[in-house]
């Protein structure tokens, strides 16, 4: 039986920078993945597939816009086999990409279903004989959730993994759920021209995001085409005459297609009919400060464990590990890790939000900028949005939301304020070019404080 220093379960966005940084270490590592799914679910059926799909989208938005930039085009039109085409182009390339990173950096592949036994012991489908590692990471990811109450057949009733591959736009669709999956692939289909209707049982889509940017959203997205119904219960599904039949808030309403996007849930194939059982709690698997789980030498990362379930969070993961096995004294801190929607507008927060801040007494200043005053935004045809910041009286930033053009990019100008502790003085000396998208940003903190000048 072949022995390695460390074996790592999952290929994505967790597992792959983890393998990296250990075997360039000189760690003898190896790594066990479908071959289809290097990457992970961010990579095949997540992040970046949704991501092609809304550029896409977002063309297609242009195009039937142009006029508004003293263009001609018109009647302009889409192929979607051409989209889902692009679209995988742009998955299989970067799958290779990180395959030939993984080879180059000294780590073995092992491309195949692993599950773990006693020992530290994993099986690989198609492969005779099994490996054994000292220490085993469980970066095995997660996959849709759809309870058993909705119908299986998923020719009509789909996860997030049909939607992305379906080979037509259809007339209407139902979301269920109206967090980022639902929002970001419902507004895809809305721009293609599919009636488009989320319903979500909280009171506002996008948990997690403030509620007064929520609600503010709400005509934003009716405005795309898309019906959006908040604290709305979707009762029943059924299949009748190859639609769906969906009873929502007592009323009964027809679908070509629905979408169940309540959320993800662990994958836990990895120890399917195995002689190990490693404790879990709320779903999760259940770690210690060092990651370790119950079963000793077995660690676990990224959307297996607590935290958000973000490709950008098992990274981070994976680096926090890596630099406890090298002796560093750290550990994870998930407090500031930033959310993006990828939807146009784009949507980003970090930090805590107002309504967090109310509940906690916490006193803070909010300061706002809109990207109708931001001249690069309006050249771009992009002056809808704003940036809120709140910034404590220590003068340190305590949390920021925005929407509108490149939210996901400009949100990093928070985060780096809130980890390096920068209060607004030292930020307001620090020269934003011009004219840029982050001058906004800038003068968001300026007017928390009472020093701007678009206040």
């Amino acid at each position: 039986m072949q022995t390695f220093d460390l074996i790592i379960l999952g290929g994505g966005p967790g597992g792959y920078p983890l393998a990296a940084r250990m075997a360039r270490k000189g760690w003898k590592v190896a790594i066990v993945d479908n071959e289809s799914e290097f990457g992970g679910t961010c990579l095949n059926w997540g992040c970046i597939p949704t991501k092609a799909l809304l550029a896409s989208s977002r063309t297609y938005h242009l195009l039937k816009s142009a006029a508004d930039f003293g263009l001609s085009c018109e009647n302009p039109g889409f192929d979607w086999s051409k989209v889902l085409e692009r679209k995988n182009k742009i998955t299989a390339q970067l799958r290779q990409g990180i395959i030939k990173m993984l080879e180059k950096s000294g780590v073995t592949l092992f491309k195949g279903i692993g599950k773990l036994y006693k020992d530290r012991v994993i099986k690989i489908a198609g492969y005779e004989e099994s490996i054994q590692g000292n220490k085993i990471c469980l970066a095995v990811g997660s996959v849709p959730a759809a309870p058993a109450v909705f119908p299986a057949n998923r020719s009509i009733f789909w996860t997030s993994n049909e939607a992305l591959n379906t080979a037509e736009v259809p007339q209407s669709l139902l979301v269920v759920g109206g967090g980022v999956i639902g929002i970001e692939l419902g507004h895809v289909f809305a721009e293609f021209g599919s009636k488009v209707c989320v319903v979500e049982m909280m009171p506002q889509i996008l948990p997690g995001l403030d509620n007064a940017t929520a609600k503010r959203l709400l005509p934003v997205f009716k405005k795309s085409g898309m019906e959006i119904m908040t604290g709305k219960k979707v009762d029943s599904l059924t299949e009748k005459n190859g639609r769906a039949l969906a009873v929502i808030d007592g009323t009964e309403r027809e679908f070509d297609k629905v979408l169940i996007a309540v959320g993800r849930r662990v994958n836990m194939s990895f120890m399917h009919e195995t002689d190990v059982q490693i404790e879990t709690e709320r779903g999760l698997l259940k770690t210690g400060d060092d990651y370790q789980t119950s079963e000793p030498g077995v660690f676990a990362i990224g959307d297996a464990i607590k935290g958000p379930m973000l490709a950008h969070k098992a990274s981070y993961d994976a680096m926090i590990l890596a630099a406890q096995w090298q002796g560093e004294k750290v550990a994870a801190d998930y407090s500031l890790v930033p959310s993006c929607v990828y939807t146009h507008p784009e949507i980003a927060w970090v930090g805590q939000s107002e309504d967090t801040l109310k509940e906690k007494g916490i006193e803070y200043k909010t300061g706002r900028s809109l990207f109708s005053a931001n001249g690069k935004a309006l050249t771009a045809g992009e002056g809808d949005g704003q940036i809120k910041t709140l910034i404590g009286n220590d003068g340190k930033l305590l949390g920021a939301v925005i929407w509108g053009p490149e939210a996901s990019n400009i949100i990093n100008e928070a985060t780096m304020m809130s980890q390096f502790g920068i209060d607004h003085h030292a930020f307001s000396r620090m020269i934003h070019p011009h004219p840029t998208l982050s001058e906004a940003f800038m003068e968001a903190v300026e007017n928390a404080t009472g020093e701007g000048v678009h206040g």
